[in-house]
């Protein structure tokens, strides 16, 4: 009778976790159908499940020209942009038209920008993280003839 008992309960529990192996498969293609609206992630569209937009974090784009004081473009002039915060600079040399650029940048940081020449230096420019433009561009004075 022992054996009997032994026998039943092993065959009650594979039919158990069977029944546990296919709930959990039913579960899983289930929750495959449920459209990820139901899950809060938003739609291509950029709305998430209660209408609200939904942020993506954008990145800045400065660019601009370093002239001389008559308005001509200065090649190999340095232009500095430092983050006010963490105090890191980045620099660029202008080319042949003048103009330079520095791409994704943060929008939440303030920047200062500048040029510099053989000891002559532009004025600086304020970049606010509260100018919500994404692409700004400047035109950097060098107090130099040419």
């Amino acid at each position: 009778m022992t054996t009997r008992t032994t026998i039943r309960s092993s065959r009650t529990k594979t039919k158990t976790s069977n029944l546990r192996s296919y709930a959990l498969l039913l579960c899983a293609l289930t929750l495959g159908a449920v459209p990820s609206r139901a899950w809060g992630v938003p739609p291509a569209g950029g709305t998430g499940a209660a209408g609200e937009t939904t942020k993506v974090p954008k990145l800045r784009t400065i660019q601009g020209q370093v002239l001389s004081k008559q308005g001509a473009p200065i090649q190999g002039a340095v232009v500095y942009l430092q983050d006010s915060k963490a105090l890191t600079v980045k620099s660029y040399l202008s080319d042949p038209d003048g103009r330079f650029h520095f791409r994704q940048l943060s929008m939440s940081v303030n920047f200062d920008l500048w040029a510099e020449l053989n000891g002559k230096r532009s004025k600086t420019k304020s970049i606010s993280q509260f100018n919500s433009k994404p692409d700004l561009n400047f035109k950097l004075k060098l107090p130099i003839s040419k």
